[in-house]
């Protein structure tokens, strides 16, 4: 009878004529055992076939047919809207929409295409809105830092957890043969410790530390110009496929800040922990120097740059985003925010000249520690104070 034809319906999966006939079957016999059981077996093949529709889902999200996946996980919604498995595939589509399948807080690693190794080590940073910049009124405040503005991150990207160190450099100029501009230019800013000050050492490169002295391979990688950091940027695009470029300003301050919204990512005035390599009261030079302008009763230890992931992370887990050494940005500078992009995108005018640099460093005072500081550097500069990070595309 009925149920005979409900059997056979159910073993060619035509879910909707087994409905219609338990339905018939009901209004005839609704206590029949044969019909409750006939149901509890109906009920458990729908559900497993809604499994299968969203794993199917999953793997059309993998393959990047969100068109198919999208079909597919609506059929199991239609087939069992409680399946747990559906809000789990939601969560899926979300980060496959804003962070390419990536989580945030994710670290990862894209291994190089034709040749053994990786690129440096990233973290997802979440999409969102901050408020970018600073007010009159705040501490440290500049005309540069105005108006404070919203910025809307619609999709998640990456950031490298630590400063690009000098093993890490060193690969890329074994690999491509690149000289940087010191080497063609002629040196860098380093640190001369009798006097005090930054001089220009017509020796100094990449492979040196702040003192113009050759550098271990764990320090982060100084004496570089902006064209230099892009230039490493390009050739890890190359090696890895994948999209890898300065951060813009916007994607710095916003990852640099960590959701928070006090001048510090770590709150007020003096750190309490070894947070950041910055200029600490209690730091002595070789020679016992001391900062003129520096954060009252702190010290990290350092006289110059710390190897790179030598403190506490901030709470996008980043390394020396505020500290150890200032890093390049993509965007051009520009005097204020007028007209500055509010979708966390670089503000680039061809041919400019000058570049914006962000974050403190070993050296920093209070005022260039803070969140919202920005500094106008010519292109062209190599620093022992500046290095750079990489940020890639999702």
């Amino acid at each position: 009878g009925v149920l005979l034809q409900a059997r056979a319906a159910l073993a060619g999966e035509d879910y909707p004529r087994v409905s219609r006939l338990l339905a018939r079957a009901a209004s005839v016999a609704p206590d029949s055992p044969e019909l409750i059981a006939m149901r509890a077996q109906f009920e458990q093949a729908r559900r497993e076939h809604a499994r299968a529709l969203v794993a199917r889902a999953d793997a059309a999200l993998q393959a990047h047919a969100p068109q198919l996946a999208q079909q597919l996980a609506a059929q199991a919604r239609l087939m069992d809207s409680t399946l747990p498995e559906l809000a789990n595939y939601a969560a899926r589509l979300r980060d496959t929409r804003l962070y390419d399948g990536h989580r945030p807080g994710q670290v990862f690693a894209d291994n190089f295409i034709d040749r053994a190794g990786s690129a440096p080590t990233m973290v997802v940073i979440p999409a969102g809105t901050f408020m970018m910049g600073s007010h009159p009124g705040r501490p440290g405040f500049r005309s540069d830092q105005a108006p404070a503005h919203t910025v809307t991150f619609s999709k998640g990207f990456a950031l490298a957890r630590s400063e690009i160190s000098v093993a890490q450099f060193r690969a890329f100029v074994r690999a491509t043969g690149y000289v940087t501009d010191a080497e063609r230019d002629g040196g860098a800013m380093v640190y001369d410790e009798l006097s005090g000050r930054m001089r220009m050492d017509p020796s100094a490169n990449w492979r040196d530390g702040y003192n113009g002295q050759p550098a271990p391979g764990d320090l982060p990688v100084i004496n570089i110009s902006w064209s230099d950091a892009e230039a490493y940027c390009d050739w890890l695009s190359k090696a890895t496929g994948k999209d890898y470029r300065l951060p813009s300003e916007a994607e710095y301050e916003y990852a640099e800040r960590g959701g928070t919204t006090t001048p510090y990512w770590w709150g007020h005035g003096s750190p309490k922990q070894r947070v950041e390599n910055l200029a600490g009261s209690l730091d002595r030079s070789p020679k016992g120097r001391r900062w003129d302008n520096s954060f009252r009763n702190y010290g990290d230890g350092y006289w110059g740059p710390a190897p790179v992931r030598s403190f506490l992370p901030n709470p996008y887990g980043l390394f020396d985003i505020d500290g150890n050494v200032s890093e390049w940005t993509e965007d051009c500078w520009h005097d204020n925010y007028v007209r500055a992009p509010d979708n966390g995108s670089a503000w680039v005018n061809p041919g400019c000249q000058n570049r914006v640099v962000r974050g403190g460093s070993w050296a920093s005072t209070p005022d260039q520690a803070l969140s919202a500081w920005r500094m106008d550097v010519p292109a062209d500069l190599r620093s022992a104070r500046i290095g750079f990070r990489v940020m890639r595309s999702l």
